[in-house]
């Protein structure tokens, strides 16, 4: 038997090893190298270290072809520079405030959220513009235009941040990538880069090509005083009614003649007619207005949007002297300027009903002087106790104790007010009115004491101004007409 001894397994320590120069041994070197070459499949690389022998300028060639390739693959993407801007931070946000009144609700094209910016280098301004396509309204303000431009932004986003920066100065650049998607068809992407003392913004917006086209109207202005337009419009709107269903009467009906200017407006439960002179006011003779372009037998009459009137309103500072009107009767398009604004509209398409022919089927021969105030003070403390159900205030006028006495009574509650008034002494007469309408009647009218018209319990009232009155140097007739509620016959 042949015992065979296998050597003991030996641990093989780590060491660290040090960098030695290796030392060529010929014999070794070929013997690895005929072995290399015996094994099937095996291919060698090819050297990559410099050799003197070997050609490098083809494969330079080669790389440079392949750069180029892939740079046609993937062009640079060409930008368009557009406008260059400073402007003043309170300037801009008070135009961005005004033009964003013209914002629709729920917009039916992302175009219409958003305002057009226009910087024009020949006039040093800037143009801001926003429309629903019934309304628009455009501002311009003074700013250091530096480069020309234009683009769109939604004017939401951008009124929010001008509203958070800081006092002073405002860089605006905008920028649009092209993208070529085909052989004629591109794409681009609009951008808006905002800058002040603390940050940087950027907005994505649209082209300005896509923004709807803003119509001209091609009208001779009449120009009115501030004073006496504003005066008409805030007598009738509260009567404007807020029913869709209701087109024709959600709008003021205005009728400009040779020397007079009409406002009317009803929502079918009361009507107000506010009547002012064109004549100018007496404390400015050279401010009269100029109405030499309507013929005097001849009458311009249309109906404007009540949004279009609360906005004209709520903007039209008293310190501008005058405003300028502009109707097409062609285009059915009205527009008013003043200033640096511009707000054209659509008119109302419809019949306004004549309440003028409406008033004369009623008398109002019984006389009331009351005063404002008290009146007012009264209506305001008894509207607490209105309901949905019920909000008609009796009036019971007794001309033996030359009083008004106002009372309310509901199934919670009821209220009295007695008031002083003027009225015959004969007269003994009970009324219904709806509160709020009575309410915003009174407001409604500028001056320290009101008249009230009356004839019996089943006809309307009709409150008119009398006494003090802001703005006496303006001629103007102002009725507030009121139909009263169903009062069931006593047994």
């Amino acid at each position: 038997m042949i015992m065979t001894q296998t050597a003991p397994k030996q641990k093989v320590k780590s060491t660290k090893l040090t960098k030695q120069t290796p030392v060529a041994n010929p014999e070794i070197d070929n013997e690895v190298s005929t072995n290399i070459t015996e094994i099937p499949g095996l291919k060698k690389k090819k050297s990559t270290s410099a050799n003197p022998n070997t050609p490098t300028e083809p494969i330079q060639k080669k790389r440079n072809k392949q750069k180029k390739s892939k740079s046609k693959l993937n062009p640079p993407i060409p930008r368009e520079l557009g406008m260059e801007v400073i402007c003043e931070q309170a300037k801009f946000y008070d135009a961005l405030f005004l033009v964003n009144c013209a914002t629709p609700a729920k917009p039916s094209h992302p175009i219409l959220a958003n305002v057009l910016i226009i910087a024009d280098v020949e006039t040093q301004q800037i143009h801001l513009t926003v429309t629903d396509i019934a309304l628009t309204i455009q501002a311009s303000f003074a700013a250091q235009v530096l480069l020309k431009g234009e683009i769109t932004v939604p004017v939401e986003i951008l009124l929010e941040i001008v509203k958070h920066c800081p006092n002073g100065n405002i860089s605006l650049n905008s920028q649009t990538q092209i993208s070529q998607l085909g052989d004629e068809q591109q794409t681009k992407i609009c951008s808006l880069c905002l800058s002040d003392a603390d940050g940087n913004y950027e907005i994505r917006g649209i082209s300005a090509e896509e923004f709807p086209p803003t119509n001209i109207i091609d009208a001779t202005p009449v120009s009115l005083a501030t004073t006496i337009f504003k005066d008409g419009l805030k007598g009738v709107l509260y009567a404007v009614s807020t029913d869709e269903n209701k087109y024709i009467l959600t709008g003021v009906h205005l009728q400009l003649a040779q020397e007079k200017l009409k406002f009317i407006g009803t929502d079918g439960h009361r009507v107000a007619i506010t009547e002012l002179s064109t004549q100018g006011i007496g404390r400015k003779p050279r401010q009269q207005v100029s109405c030499q372009q309507v013929p005097s037998e001849e009458i311009m009459q249309f109906t404007l949007p009540g949004r279009v009137v609360r906005e004209i309103a709520r903007n039209l500072n008293d310190d501008v002297e005058s405003i300028n009107l502009l109707y097409d009767a062609q285009s059915n398009r009205l527009g008013f300027a003043w200033e640096d604004v511009i707000l054209s509209c659509q008119v109302l398409e419809g019949i306004y009903p004549d309440c003028e022919q409406l008033l004369t089927k009623f008398s109002f021969e019984k006389e009331v002087i009351l005063e404002k105030a008290p009146l007012v003070k009264a209506l305001e403390r008894l509207s607490v106790l209105t309901d949905k159900k019920e909000k008609g205030i009796y009036l019971q006028f007794d001309g033996s104790l030359q009083q008004l006495r106002l009372s309310i009574e509901r199934e919670f509650g009821k209220g009295d007010q007695v008031i002083v008034a003027n009225l015959p002494t004969e007269m003994m007469l009970n009324i219904q009115f709806n509160l709020k309408y009575l309410i915003e009647a009174a407001k409604a009218i500028p001056s320290s004491n009101i008249k009230m018209h009356l004839q019996q319990s089943d006809h309307p009232a009709m409150l008119v101004p009398d006494g003090d009155r802001a703005n006496l140097e303006v001629e103007m007739s102002m009725r507030h007409v009121l139909l009263p509620l169903y009062i069931p016959k006593i047994s």
